[in-house]
């Protein structure tokens, strides 16, 4: 059975939200890229804006983990033997995992130096980047506990603004008047994600006061987070690209700043509505239950999604491919669900996944 005695119903919320998230954006011409193709005007935007919402999955992982573990005291030894040791036990394992299943299903060649070679260059598969992201982080994490904990409400607005203007408004200048984009020469380390939106969770978390979550602060969250839908959607119309011509950054998020007024609003949001509020005893364990499969789910989605396609298909005629790719979505995370709640069973998984 899942631990309810700890967990923060709230940021399992935003697990499952944020694991759903990730599944779509893995849908690729099912529902992903449906923008890149000619619909109704009205279609295309909700496209657009659907596929700019669902970039907070990835910084809401690291915002959850930042408010969890920066707090958190423990030696680097401890760090180590707790966090990073069973990070790489993962990635060696679900890596070998899905090797075998090319080898199997694709004809890749059997090596153990293609499979080192991939693995330590490049990852087997495409979604297990995040693994490596982070454990970046949590070789940073010593460092970004000092100076999180050190630093004043001020600085923390300031590095938040700075990310914002850098990262966001100037992206967005370089872009609206064709000039391109900034030298890869002028980079901050503080405005990678993988030590910004850590930062943000904690600071969410832990410097923001209960009584500043309130729905007059919710409604300007989600004003904020509407403009910005707009900036994306009306700079994605504007470069018009075709399918056969965009990657999945050439949707208008090229402006990723912004993209942490979206993440913050969701964390916001989110958090409220959780606030002073008891769930009931049923609902309260379905959510900590699917919550804390979150993780194993990121591993297999893309096996269960590959073998599960019919789901897709058998709806698409009824409601459409848009609805059909959050319908699909939806059974991939619970089927996956479900697999690894059975599979943490086993004694010794539990600690991995």
């Amino acid at each position: 059975m899942a631990n309810t005695k700890h967990r923060k119903l709230y940021l399992d919320f935003l697990r499952i939200i944020a694991i759903i998230f990730v599944i779509y954006n893995h849908t690729s011409e099912k529902g992903y890229y449906l923008y890149a193709f000619d619909a109704p005007f009205i279609l295309k935007i909700i496209y657009i804006a659907t596929g700019a919402l669902i970039a907070v999955a990835v910084p809401i992982f690291f915002m959850i983990s930042g408010s969890l573990l920066i707090p958190k005291e423990e030696s680097i030894g401890d760090l180590y033997k707790k966090r990073v040791l069973r990070m790489v036990i993962v990635l060696i394992l679900f890596s070998l995992l899905q090797y075998i299943l090319l080898i199997v299903n694709d004809n890749v060649e059997l090596s153990l130096r293609y499979f080192i070679t991939h693995i330590t260059t490049e990852s087997i598969v495409a979604p297990y980047w995040y693994l490596y992201a982070y454990l970046a982080y949590l070789i940073c994490l010593p460092l970004l506990r000092k100076t999180a904990l050190n630093m004043t409400n001020k600085e923390f607005k300031y590095l938040f603004a700075a990310f914002l203007v850098v990262e966001g408004l100037l992206a967005a200048v370089l872009f609206i008047f064709n000039i391109g984009e900034m030298t890869v020469f002028f980079t901050i380390p503080f405005f990678n994600r993988v030590v910004i939106y850590p930062l943000l969770g904690y600071y969410m978390e832990h410097r923001m006061t209960k009584e500043q979550y309130t729905l007059k602060g919710a409604l300007i969250c989600i004003a904020l987070m509407i403009a910005v839908l707009i900036l994306i959607v009306v700079n994605t119309l504007h470069r018009n690209l075709p399918y056969e011509e965009f990657t999945t950054y050439d949707k208008g998020l090229f402006v990723t700043g912004f993209t942490m007024v979206l993440d913050a609003g969701v964390f916001y949001i989110v958090k409220l509505l959780f606030k002073d509020r008891t769930a009931p005893k049923g609902l309260e364990f379905i959510i900590t239950a699917l919550g804390s499969t979150v993780f194993g789910v990121y591993l297999i989605e893309d096996i269960i999604r590959s073998k599960t396609v019919v789901v897709y298909d058998a709806m698409v005629p009824y409601i459409g491919k848009f609805l059909s790719s959050w319908v699909w979505c939806i059974f991939v995370f619970l089927v996956g669900a479900v697999i690894i709640y059975i599979v943490k069973l086993i004694p010794g998984v539990k600690k991995l996944l």
